[in-house]
């Protein structure tokens, strides 16, 4: 064999080693990849399913706020936790890309719009309206009971919606 053919040999040799190595490179980042997005979709769909559980439950204390509220009754114990909404693996999922591959335009508006609403800021707003009916003068009760049976029943009325998109999106994962 001549220096010619040794050096063409090694050559050949290395170039396969070398193709190859890059092709098991893609298949492992494939695969992990694959793995990856099958786990987030697990877990999200694990996630919205304790989102639809802690929407209901705001729902039916919403629903004894409103009858608190419509009795004038001035003892509502009830606190509205929304910062305890789960959103770990729906950010994570926005940042894998999965979102956006999963879900229209408007769905991934709407969830934009429950993790907004669900916020601790939007949770001190609907507490506070609580503490207010609770230290009302009697001359204002009346104005401001009507203004809390709106404010409520839309709150109501939200969350019904994004415990709908829930339900509507766990298909979808």
């Amino acid at each position: 064999m001549t220096i010619g053919q040794q050096i063409l040999s090694s050559f050949i040799g290395t170039l396969f080693g070398f193709l190859f190595a890059i092709v098991l490179f893609l298949l492992t980042d494939w695969l992990y990849k694959k793995k990856v997005r099958k786990e987030f979709r697990k877990n999200l769909k694990r996630e919205f399913q304790y989102n639809i559980t802690l929407l209901q439950d705001w729902i039916d204390k919403i629903d004894v706020i409103l009858r608190q509220i419509t009795a004038k009754d001035r003892e509502v114990y009830q606190y509205l936790k929304y910062s305890d909404l789960a959103r770990y693996f729906l950010d994570e999922s926005f940042k894998l890309g999965l979102i956006y591959h999963s879900f229209t335009n408007e769905q991934i508006f709407d969830l934009n719009k429950l993790v907004t609403h669900c916020s601790f800021g939007v949770e001190q707003f609907v507490n506070n309206k609580i503490s207010l009916w609770k230290t009302c003068t009697v001359l204002a009760e009346n104005n401001f009971q009507k203004i809390l049976l709106v404010d409520f029943d839309f709150q109501k009325s939200e969350l019904k919606r994004f415990k709908k998109l829930l339900e509507e999106l766990i298909k979808k994962v």
